[in-house]
């Protein structure tokens, strides 16, 4: 007899259903798997082997084939485990094949029957919900991840025997029903009211959040810079669902961590500057997400800009123009998200004290200029705004005031951006980062007053600015008007003085523009 029941299969950090087909008929008995199960799945057949043999219900025995469609795909994931068992239970008959259908299992089984979680719970219930599946089968222990996908039942079991007597109707096993109140905050007491001045770098932190933009900050070592950016992620509105369900699924599917909740808050991930290409734009066997993809919808801080390696930095390039990281091999493509804003900070030389009130540069003009050039210009035509940072002169920092705290900031951004979803309505884009400069967007969301344009003009040439660098300042100068305290029209063309502003946040190392 011919069974079918279903699973998932994980594809960079979505899913896509697997339809197991269990046949079992008169010949030399045997249990084959086919389908290019790979990794820890071709070892499927010997845990699915013995948890049927203690699962209480004898297989006869027979010529028994599983197989795994598509079949074009790699499968390699020991959630498998638990729909294959229950494809060959309904095979010989001990479960009926009807109760199969609009359900998706997914679970590891040890060799006694038992049931283990297995990595990408929360991948396999999204795809469930978005195929049309009913009813997602999982673990106990898994129940409270899946449970995140709001319109599928969930239903939790500890054992095959177990799930055995609910598809026989002997033992009905209840849906597991989500606590009150349940929810990931991810908070910590980190603070913008720590830092003391840099009045500059807390201004252009606060931009970069509020429009979505990407930062390099630069100055001598011990200034702030890594301070600014352990404190960015407290200045961003909560995510809303469909961005908190991309979040927690990468992270589940990178770290192997089981969420409690949904990650509310933007992520802020600071890989070291050793970090190799697969670690930051992700890749392996199976293959996982990188530090770009586990920073979506939040912040990639890059410390020691220039000491990454270059093909480190220029993988960047394709991220931080679409929002997305193609990865490429031999057994196929997969496309991972990685909607990150990019938060860089380096040195103005090698010793770190070019330009330094107190302390001498000992680096030679030639040596400035090769570790300045390891930061090419497609990439830094990337980045939104470059912020110098300076230090405070010596005996005044704690004489200082406290800086406004992350709780008024936020408020201040959060005004920006709902500026920004009433001007952005009816588009693909959420902030004014992601407006792109085909079909003439740039002109429409972020236009110009005739002062404004000519001022453009001015800077272009002086500068010597690409049109790509001249589109994202005036996407920076439209971020600049939406945090303008006073209620103003989202679609009013730009002020000239949000456009000197914006120049004024882009002083790259060395440059002497005003």
């Amino acid at each position: 007899m011919l069974a079918r029941s279903h699973c998932a299969g994980l594809l960079g950090v979505d899913g896509y259903v697997v339809t197991v087909e269990a046949d079992a008929r008169v010949g030399l008995p045997g249990l084959t798997v086919v389908g290019q199960a790979t990794g820890a799945l071709s070892e499927a057949r010997e845990r699915v082997r013995s948890a049927l043999a203690h699962c209480g219900h004898e297989l006869r025995p027979r010529k028994q084939i599983v197989n795994l469609a598509p079949a074009d795909r790699r499968k390699d994931s020991p959630g498998m485990d638990l729909a294959i068992a229950c494809a060959l239970l309904g095979a010989h008959e001990i479960v009926p094949a009807e109760r199969l259908q609009d359900t998706m299992m997914w679970g590891e089984l040890s060799l006694d029957g038992g049931l283990r979680p297995a990595v990408g719970t929360l991948v396999v219930a999204d795809c469930a919900r978005r195929n049309g599946f009913r009813t997602l089968v999982v673990p106990r222990t898994a129940a409270p991840e899946a449970a995140l996908v709001e319109g599928l039942e969930v239903v939790p079991a500890e054992s095959l025997a177990q799930l055995v007597g609910h598809l026989r109707g002997e033992q009905a096993l209840s849906a597991y029903e989500v606590p009150t109140g349940s929810s990931s905050t991810d908070d910590d007491d980190i603070d913008m009211a720590d830092i003391r001045g840099l009045a500059l770098g807390r201004m252009a932190v606060e931009v970069m959040v509020a429009g979505g933009h990407n930062l390099l900050l630069h100055g001598p070592p011990g200034v702030g810079k890594t301070m600014l950016a352990r404190r960015t992620a407290a200045l961003f509105p909560p995510l809303d669902d469909e961005a908190a369900l991309e979040v927690t699924k990468i992270h589940g599917v990178a770290l192997g961590a089981t969420p409690s909740g949904l990650r509310r808050r933007a992520p802020v991930r600071m890989p070291h500057h050793t970090v190799s290409v697969a670690g930051l734009l992700g890749g392996g066997r199976p293959l996982r997400p990188g530090e770009v993809s586990l920073a979506h919808r939040g912040v990639l801080f890059l410390d020691e800009l220039p000491e990454l390696s270059r093909s480190c930095l220029e993988g960047l390039r394709e991220p931080l123009e679409d929002g997305v990281v193609s990865i490429v091999r031999a057994h196929g493509a997969v496309a991972l998200p990685a909607r990150f804003q990019l938060l860089a900070a380096m040195n103005p030389c090698p010793c770190g004290y070019l330009g330094h009130p107190q302390r001498a540069c000992i680096c030679s003009p030639p040596a400035v200029q090769r570790y300045l050039s390891r930061v090419s210009g497609p990439l830094l035509d990337r980045i939104d705004l470059v912020v110098p940072i300076a230090p405070a002169p010596l005996g005044t920092e704690l004489s200082r005031e406290s800086g406004e705290p992350s709780a008024v900031v936020r408020g201040r951004v959060t005004r920006a951006r709902e500026r920004q979803a009433a001007r952005l309505c009816g588009t693909p884009w959420r902030v004014n980062a992601e407006v792109p400069a085909r079909g003439g967007a740039v002109d429409r969301l972020c236009a110009l007053s005739t002062k404004a344009g000519r001022l453009l003009e001015g800077l272009a040439m002086t500068r010597q600015l690409s049109p790509r660098a001249q589109h994202r300042l005036r996407r920076v100068a439209r971020t600049l008007a939406d945090l303008c305290p006073d209620d103003i029209d989202p679609h009013a063309p730009i002020d000239e003085v949000y456009v000197a502003e914006a120049a004024h946040l882009r002083r790259p190392p060395q440059s002497t523009d005003g």
